[in-house]
């Protein structure tokens, strides 16, 4: 009974991380539309979306009592700020031909997780790690050198990510309710933009697709999630959910070069292979140590 339920955790995780690899697809229909008319309206449709998740999961709503709470509510707030910055950025990088360095982004969110591991809470690492973490910074500088463009949409995205992470480790709070807090938070915000904006916006526009579009970022915020809290409250290896998550950039870089043409060309190609190489010999790494534990 125990296997049968790892396997059914295996394919629902595995479902939710090709659900977000392949989120370009979708967000390639709403090229033209402001960044943060998108976010704005990706956070009010998620309200309902997130207390339909909440009941249909029987998870108590412990939204409000969290938000009361001053500590508990300070990290949210920041938690909330690092998810924002990752949401707007990951958005504008999908509506502007930039999903080639979304995808080095993700590839590079784990390792920032490591460094932010080593420095802040001064954890130490394996000789692999460090192999691993010395390819991906020569990817990244590499790329700093060598781009034609500060690639700050990959560092915004990987370090706000990143943040995001050790965030969340700083209170316990279940994946749903905690998402629906940062929600919340997120409203005053995107209210203040669209009424900023005085209906100058594609929504208010009544132009009929868009305005599905963007009515369909909420269940298309919120799908995955639901499938990856469902599969992984039924996986016992972390390790292979951590690994599981590069399925997420490799589908991005996959997208990129063979369905939006982005160019590939030798510094970007020198870049990603540097960034894999320290990937894979992360992975390997992960999985030596979790059969060693076994």
């Amino acid at each position: 009974m125990q296997q049968s339920n790892s396997q059914g955790g295996l394919f629902w995780t595995t479902s939710a991380y090709f659900v977000w690899g392949l989120m370009p697809l979708f967000y390639q229909h709403l090229r033209g539309v402001e960044a943060l008319e998108i976010f704005a309206h990706r956070v009010l449709w998620s309200v309902p979306m997130m207390a339909l998740l909440l009941w249909v999961t029987v998870t108590p709503c412990r939204v409000f009592k969290l938000l009361l709470e001053p500590k508990t509510f300070f990290w949210l707030f920041l938690s909330t700020g690092c998810i924002s910055i990752s949401w707007y950025l990951n958005t504008w990088g999908v509506t502007h031909g930039q999903v080639l360095m979304v995808s080095l982004a993700f590839f590079l969110t784990p390792l920032i997780s490591i460094l932010i591991g080593v420095f802040y809470l001064k954890e130490k690492l394996t000789p692999y790690q460090l192999v691993a973490l010395l390819f991906c910074l020569g990817g990244f500088i590499y790329a700093c050198l060598n781009l034609d463009a500060f690639p700050w949409l990959t560092i915004g995205i990987a370090v706000s990510f990143g943040c995001y992470g050790l965030i969340k480790k700083q209170v316990r709070i279940d994946t749903l309710n905690g998402l629906s807090a940062e929600v919340i938070l997120m409203i005053p915000f995107a209210l203040f933009y669209l009424i900023g904006m005085g209906g100058n916006t594609h929504y208010a526009a009544d132009e009929g697709d868009v305005r599905m579009l963007l009515m369909l970022t909420a269940p298309m915020t919120i799908l995955p999630l639901g499938l990856f809290a469902f599969g992984v409250a039924r996986m016992k290896s972390l390790t292979t959910i951590a690994v599981m998550q590069y399925i997420e950039p490799t589908l991005y870089f996959l997208l990129a070069v063979f369905v939006f043409k982005e160019a590939i060309d030798a510094e970007r190609l020198i870049t990603f292979a540097l960034v894999w190489v320290g990937f894979i010999v992360f992975a390997a790494d992960s999985l030596r140590r979790s059969r060693t534990v076994s």
